[in-house]
């Protein structure tokens, strides 16, 4: 198993995160597999002995780095999420902010979910547990729509895995020279994910 998450991101030293933010672009540009520790080090203008005083190899960085956007998305949306809100609102303000934080940190965003297929055994598993925290507050709106009468869902948490992969995708294809605006793809994507959730804006009758 990979040794993972025994530093802490805010506080790597500049070399570190220079290390970090060339591999961002190589990977989100070419891949995990095709981005070379020669590679990674010109773009971060280190020699490639310097990569090991703080990694043992690619794939520990490519674990660290999943972690780290997985656990910046998290915590971004739990300080962003409105608060005593109905599900519908929350929902619309969880596609609010997953799309914009894609669209303006879109490297990240194709990395930490492109790349899971590089990942093995311990590494995937700990990488799928910290995207199962995620997935879980996607799921907490749906099960609280359903509550409130608002949401017609029957299976709450594969909808919240189709979401979170229709949401995500918008990284892989989105131009700021496109025709739409990132506020006209959101409005986009809301009424999109309102619709599937069977959306009604007369609550129905709980059990």
């Amino acid at each position: 198993m990979t040794v993972i998450r025994e530093k802490v991101v805010s506080t790597a030293s500049t070399t570190e995160q220079a290390i970090r933010e060339a591999a961002i672009q190589l990977i989100s540009k070419g891949g995990y597999e095709s981005m070379s520790l020669r590679q990674l080090a010109a773009l971060a203008g280190v020699n490639t002995g310097t990569l090991y005083l703080y990694y043992q190899g690619k794939k520990e960085l490519l674990v660290s780095l999943v972690l780290d956007y997985l656990e910046a998305l998290l915590f971004a949306w739990q300080n962003t999420r409105p608060r005593h809100a109905g599900a519908d609102a929350e929902l619309q303000a969880f596609v609010a902010f997953h799309v914009r934080y894609h669209l303006l940190k879109k490297e990240e965003g194709v990395l930490g979910n492109m790349e899971l297929r590089s990942l093995e055994d311990d590494d995937l598993e700990t990488v799928k547990q910290a995207r199962h925290a995620y997935l879980r507050e996607i799921q907490n709106i749906l099960e609280r729509g359903i509550i409130q009468g608002l949401f017609d869902c029957n299976e709450p948490k594969l909808l919240a895995h189709i979401l979170f992969n229709m949401l995500t995708h918008v990284c892989s294809w989105y131009r700021p020279s496109g025709p739409l605006s990132i506020d006209e793809i959101i409005a986009q994507y809301s009424q999109l994910s309102l619709r599937m959730t069977g959306y009604s804006t007369h609550p129905r009758a709980t059990v």
